[in-house]
């Protein structure tokens, strides 16, 4: 906490800070650790959340408590869903590479028209609101399941459900303007 102290310049700004840390540093811990499901990159969220509310410390300052919490768990939710994705996506890759053709059976034709259907997908996709994309990626790209996206963004499953129906409704429609059925 004392690096963090020397950061700021007033007394009050220190204050605060402490109060805040104190307070909320093992809920923070907790919530990045939910989504990653790994202490040290939980850790390093707290750290980097901690430098990000520094910079916000004034805003901060002059809301109320509940306010303030509502905004780190947010700012935890965003860090950790991005590093979740990083590394997810990081492991996807590290797969592939691996990968050799004769074990699926597939060629090096097949694996590149494959990739380039996938990158027609992503494209036609970004036509699409952004948390429709955000649903589809998770589920199709990074094959998470209902109950994990809806932890990940804070919603209820149910709703994960609705927004992913709407989103293969909407992207049907986009395959069809395009060409893709007949």
């Amino acid at each position: 906490m004392y690096r963090y102290l020397l950061l700021l310049d007033t007394d009050e700004e220190k204050e605060f800070f402490q109060k805040i840390y104190i307070r909320y540093k093992n809920e923070m811990f907790y919530a990045a650790f939910a989504i990653l499901q790994n202490s040290a990159d939980a850790e390093d969220i707290v750290h980097d959340t901690f430098l990000t509310l520094i910079d916000k410390l004034n805003h901060m300052m002059e809301e109320p408590t509940e306010r303030n919490w509502n905004y780190i768990l947010t700012i935890v939710k965003h860090k950790s869903y991005n590093l979740y994705k990083k590394k997810k996506w990081e492991i996807d890759q590290e797969w592939d590479s691996f990968r050799q053709d004769d074990v699926f059976g597939e060629g090096m034709d097949a694996r590149i028209t494959k990739l380039e259907r996938k990158e027609q997908l992503l494209k036609l996709m970004k036509k699409m609101r952004q948390s429709y994309q955000d649903v589809l990626i998770m589920q199709y790209y990074q094959e998470l399941n209902i109950m994990e996206i809806a932890q990940i963004l804070g919603k209820t499953p149910d709703n994960i459900r609705h927004i992913s129906m709407r989103a293969k409704r909407k992207l049907q429609g986009i395959l069809e303007e395009n060409g893709f059925f007949d």
